[in-house]
């Protein structure tokens, strides 16, 4: 009976760890999304890059960042929610998600946000 108790009880403990893994991102994460999203609102290509490492700032191009805050800025100046799902370790990198709803919308959009060494290695809303 008391080994049936213990398998119980490390169970338990295991589910309840699993259930609030990742539940919150450390601040550090969530003030970089939010520089992201204020970045991209404010049409801010320099703001954007401020956190990216080498291979992300060569990867996108001023020209490219303006076509992509020209669209969304002014949908995101009406605000939105944001939602943190979790994180996930991909090829060496910790790639956090949000659900974001626009105001002007109703539909979801997926935020990943691919970070190295505390540097922003990726941004991406689908």
């Amino acid at each position: 009976m008391n080994r049936i108790a213990l398998t119980a009880i490390l169970l338990l403990s295991l589910f309840s760890s699993l259930a609030w893994a990742d539940t919150k991102p450390r601040p550090m994460i969530m003030e970089l999304f939010r520089s992201q999203i204020d970045a991209i609102a404010s049409e801010s290509y320099e703001q954007f890059m401020d956190h990216a490492d080498a291979n992300f700032r060569q990867s996108i191009s001023q020209d490219q960042f303006g076509a992509l805050s020209e669209s969304l800025s002014p949908r995101l100046v009406d605000g939105y929610q944001s939602e943190y799902l979790g994180a996930l370790n991909q090829d060496g990198f910790n790639v956090h998600l949000w659900k974001m709803t626009l105001a002007s919308s109703d539909s979801d959009n997926l935020v990943k946000m691919a970070m190295r060494e505390n540097e922003i290695a990726g941004f991406w809303i689908q």
